[in-house]
């Protein structure tokens, strides 16, 4: 399998580092800017060197190559116009979150998709962490009985660092939002949406409450909490589900706590992950659907940012 990573910046490269792990493909090309801007372009430049792939910033001719698939790693302003090109061009397409700037251009993109019968997979790494992972399958075995609700932090300090320039919300919180939707797998409402502005984009600090039937869902996204922190919390009927950090910050840990009756301290159990694996995990998910048909969440980009529609939609 032939791909080419058009931007190899921060995520790109991560994208570049978990494919090498996968013997079975190969990158043929790293595509930057047409007109270079130092770090992000060096940083291209030389991992194209080291792990001896094409470096060029010729889009027509990488898509008019013999690969089989795209990785498109460029801030999101960009999505809609290169993404349509790469879809145009016949070639399956996993692109960062979020899916373009606002839902429109995420229903452009994944009816392009259709219309070719290609696979489009938005980035949604987060999902892929071996921790959550492990907790979707204590979900699904209804361990903790009848879920009653979610809180999720996810949060960091990017505020003045940021490059994506979409805000909190569709950058860092859109992760939230989208492992409520996986967990639940369910539609939701929204029930309250409270947005700041503290330094840089008009939220760059936000609460949300949603709500699925009777399951409800407390998040907290952030791009000014100086501490990078992830926790999950899921609470039912027979006991409730902790998550602690990821493993690219620290150990890991799920615990998992039995409820005690009448009443009493909980009996715990806990595992621990220390591998980062989630964009591995996430680009195996992406070449295993290329060969199904028909392909598997192809609408889970449009879904997500349509749920960001309706939240800020939510009068705040």
């Amino acid at each position: 399998m032939k791909i080419a990573i058009i931007g190899c910046g921060n995520i790109g490269s991560k994208r570049v580092l978990s494919i090498l792990k996968d013997k079975s493909c190969k990158i043929k090309f790293i595509v930057g800017r047409p007109k270079p801007r130092n770090q992000v372009d060096n940083l291209g430049k030389k991992i194209a060197k080291k792990i001896k792939c094409e470096y060029t910033t010729n889009r027509k001719k990488v898509l008019n190559s013999d690969i089989d698939a795209v990785i498109l790693s460029t801030p999101p302003d960009l999505f809609l116009k290169y993404g349509s090109e790469i879809l145009r061009a016949k070639k399956h397409l996993l692109i960062e979150k979020p899916l373009g700037l606002n839902s429109k251009e995420a229903k452009i993109l994944t009816n392009l998709a259709k219309k070719n019968k290609l696979f489009l997979k938005t980035g949604f790494n987060l999902r892929f962490d071996d921790g959550l992972l492990f907790v979707k399958k204590l979900l699904n075995k209804k361990i903790i009985g009848k879920v009653y609700f979610f809180k999720i932090d996810y949060v960091n300090g990017s505020v003045k660092t940021n490059k994506n320039k979409v805000g909190a919300l569709k950058d860092i919180g859109i992760h939230s939002i989208n492992l409520f939707e996986y967990f639940i797998n369910k539609d939701f409402n929204v029930v309250s949406n409270s947005l700041q502005n503290n330094e840089y984009f008009k939220d760059d600090n936000g609460f949300l409450i949603l709500k699925s039937n009777s399951v409800i869902a407390n998040i907290h996204y952030s791009f000014v909490r100086w501490e990078n922190r992830f926790f999950l919390e899921i609470s039912g009927s027979k006991g409730s589900i902790v998550v602690q950090s990821l493993p690219k910050w620290r150990e890991q840990q799920v615990i998992l706590s039995k409820r005690v009756y009448p009443s009493g301290v909980p009996i715990k159990k806990v595992w621990k992950f220390k591998k980062e694996n989630s964009w591995l995990n996430e680009w195996k998910y992406f070449k295993q659907n290329l060969s199904k048909k028909p392909f598997v969440n192809q609408n889970e980009g449009y879904i997500t940012m349509n749920n960001v529609k309706k939240i800020l939609n939510k009068k705040k």
